[in-house]
């Protein structure tokens, strides 16, 4: 474990109702955090070429460092192997910590609040960040706690206390640890994916994920939860052929950790989420995520041609016919009357002109969707496309609420003027294309065919 977090887990001793003194270890960390000026940004200061953390008090500095903390962090974002493997070591101790104050915490008694407080302020000299690195840490720190804090039967006011001074005096879900927490949970999805997203589109990537994984059938781990701790997987510890800082690793283990916390009931689903299955297994996972890639990528290929015929004359349009002034946007929420959730449309596209006074606008929903064609029947070829159908009818037709901020029409009510589906052709015959676009014209849905490069 850290020496910075070896000096937490002694902060642990005085954590409620005056405790005994840390030590040594707390009289020299603060000295050295208090004389210390920053250098430069570099990460030789605290690992070496892959991530790992080098010299006795690296972790210590780094997170005392605001900026330096926060740099690495959003380095981890964009998907820089480096800072993830970095950044997964400082997550992986600040988890194992939480599991000790836990053990501390055992025990104790607090009769009553505020009586019954914690010393926040070495917390805060130690890790001054409020930027989304330092609340993500805090996060971590806060939930493992809680987590094996409720699982060894700590009292509750005790657990109370301790979160309050974790999560910065007060369990507040301010807008920067609700974009820390986003960004933190997608992580999980892959860097790649959420490079240039807002919040709102990495929150609908998000419930995308979600719905995709709830529905595969791979190996999972057992949904016991004594059991199930049994697999929880390391950053330090990856399967044979597999590097310590490979990126998707590096996902699994996060992924692993989000859904054990969402199983315990010490994080919330997102909302309109299916209910929490057991992690999958590492193969599994693998293939899952590979495919869901390919599908986001498929999707934003699907976007980008929408976009470049939004720039063509209205005649030189195949799918945004009838549109004088198109404007294309993604992973837009939704909400049909009498429904709570939202749905996220792939593509929704809108024809500004539509939006004058007296018009009523013009809004076209796609949906987009890769299948393994090859094997398929002519009759399962058509009951696929019915099924797709369906649910891009149910999912994005009929009148709908748009909820994207921003959006020219967010927050009005409009019906939708027409349906697509867009499929990845790659594995469709021109005899099964043509029997599609018969059977699609009867389905009250546009047909479309796009290969993926």
């Amino acid at each position: 474990m850290g020496h910075w977090f070896r000096v937490l887990t002694l902060m642990a001793l005085s954590l409620v109702l005056g405790g005994s003194r840390c030590g040594e270890d707390e009289d020299v960390a603060l000295e050295l955090v208090r004389r210390d000026v920053a250098p430069p940004f570099d990460y030789a200061l605290y690992c070496d070429a892959r991530g790992g953390l080098t010299g006795r008090y690296s972790d210590l500095l780094l997170v005392h460092r605001s900026e330096h903390l926060e740099r690495v962090y959003a380095d981890a974002q964009r998907g820089d192997a480096r800072a993830r493997v970095l950044l997964g070591q400082l997550e992986t101790q600040v988890e194992a910590t939480g599991h000790v104050l836990a053990d501390q915490a055992l025990g104790m008694v607090c009769t009553a609040l505020p009586a019954c407080t914690v010393r926040w302020q070495f917390l805060d000299e130690l890790m001054p960040s409020r930027g989304a690195g330092g609340l993500r840490l805090r996060h971590v720190l806060a939930t493992s706690f809680e987590r094996s804090a409720r699982l060894k039967g700590v009292e509750n006011a005790v657990i109370t206390a301790v979160l309050s001074v974790l999560m910065v005096g007060a369990v507040v879900e301010t807008a920067e640890m609700r974009a820390a927490a986003v960004e933190a949970r997608t992580l999980t999805l892959g860097a790649g994916l959420t490079e240039g997203l807002s919040l709102e589109e990495a929150a609908a990537l998000e419930t995308h994920l979600a719905e995709a994984e709830a529905l595969e059938t791979g190996a999972r781990h057992p949904a016991q939860l004594e059991s199930l701790a049994r697999y929880r997987p390391s950053l330090h510890e990856p399967p044979p052929g597999v590097a310590a800082d490979n990126s998707r690793w590096v996902d699994y283990v996060a992924y692993w950790e989000q859904r054990y916390e969402e199983l315990t009931g010490t994080r919330q689903r997102p909302p309109g989420a299916p209910p929490a299955k057991p992690p999958l297994a590492w193969d599994s996972y693998r293939t899952f995520l590979g495919r869901f890639q390919r599908a986001m990528e498929f999707q934003r290929e699907v976007a980008r041609v929408l976009r470049e015929q939004a720039k063509l004359a209205e005649t030189q349009r195949h799918w945004l016919r009838g549109l004088e002034n198109p404007i294309v946007t993604e992973n837009v929420g939704l909400v049909h009357e009498g429904r709570a959730t939202l749905t996220y449309v792939d593509q929704l596209v809108v024809d500004e002109a539509s939006l004058r006074p007296g018009r009523t606008p013009t809004v076209h929903c796609f949906s987009n969707k890769q299948r393994s064609f090859q094997s398929m029947s002519l009759q399962e070829l058509r009951s696929q496309l019915r099924a797709d159908a369906r649910e891009a009818l149910t999912k994005y037709g009929g009148t709908v609420e748009i909820r994207r901020p921003g959006h020219p029409l967010f927050g009005r009510k409009v019906e939708v003027s027409r349906v697509h589906l867009v499929y990845d052709e790659k594995e469709l015959t021109v005899d099964a294309k043509k029997l599609l676009v018969t059977e699609a014209k009867d389905l009250g849905i546009e047909l479309h065919f796009h290969v993926q490069r």
